[in-house]
C-alpha cells in the first residue's frame, strides 16, 4: 500500500509543476529575444549562448516528455504521472508540434522577403514548438488540479 506521505508529496509536486510550467514557457520564449537582439558575431561567447539554449531546450523537452521528477522516488513519479497527466502531456506535445509546423511554414514564406540562416530558423521553430507545448501542458495541468 502507498503511504499517505508519498501521495501528499506527489500531489504537492504535481501542483507545483502545474504552476511552474506556464511561467517556464513565458520565460523560455522571452529569453529567445536575446538570441535575436544581439547578432552572432563569431565570438566564443556566442557559442556559449547557443550551447546554453540547446541544453535548456533539451532539459525542458525531456521534462515534458517524461513528466520530470527525476530526483523523486519511483512511487512519487508514478503518482505524479497518472493517466490525466499523461493525456495532458500528449495534448501539449500535439500543440507544440502544430506550433512548430506553423512556424516552419511562416519562416518558409518570410524567407522570400528577408533571408535568415538555418540556425535562426531552427531556433525559432524549436523554441516556439517547445514553448507552446510547455505552456499548454501547464494550463491543462492547472485545470486538472483545479477541478480535481
Amino acid at each position: 500500500m502507498i503511504e499517505t506521505s508519498t501521495v501528499d508529496r506527489a500531489e504537492r509536486l504535481g501542483r507545483r509543476r502545474a504552476r511552474m510550467l506556464p511561467v517556464l514557457a513565458v520565460l523560455y520564449i522571452g529569453q529567445q529575444a536575446t538570441f535575436f537582439a544581439v547578432p552572432d558575431s563569431g565570438r566564443p561567447v556566442d557559442g556559449v549562448k547557443i550551447s546554453a539554449w540547446l541544453v535548456l531546450s533539451l532539459i525542458l523537452l525531456l521534462a515534458l516528455a517524461t513528466g520530470g521528477g527525476w530526483l523523486q522516488s519511483k512511487e512519487v513519479r508514478a503518482l505524479m504521472n497518472d493517466e490525466v497527466t499523461q493525456a495532458n502531456r500528449s495534448r501539449a506535445m500535439t500543440m507544440g508540434f502544430l506550433f512548430a509546423m506553423a512556424a516552419a511554414m511562416a519562416l518558409y514564406l518570410l524567407n522570400q522577403f528577408a533571408p535568415f540562416t538555418a540556425r535562426e530558423a531552427i531556433h525559432v521553430i524549436a523554441s516556439l514548438g517547445l514553448g507552446a507545448a510547455l505552456g499548454r501542458c501547464g494550463m491543462l495541468e492547472r485545470r486538472a488540479h483545479r477541478l480535481g
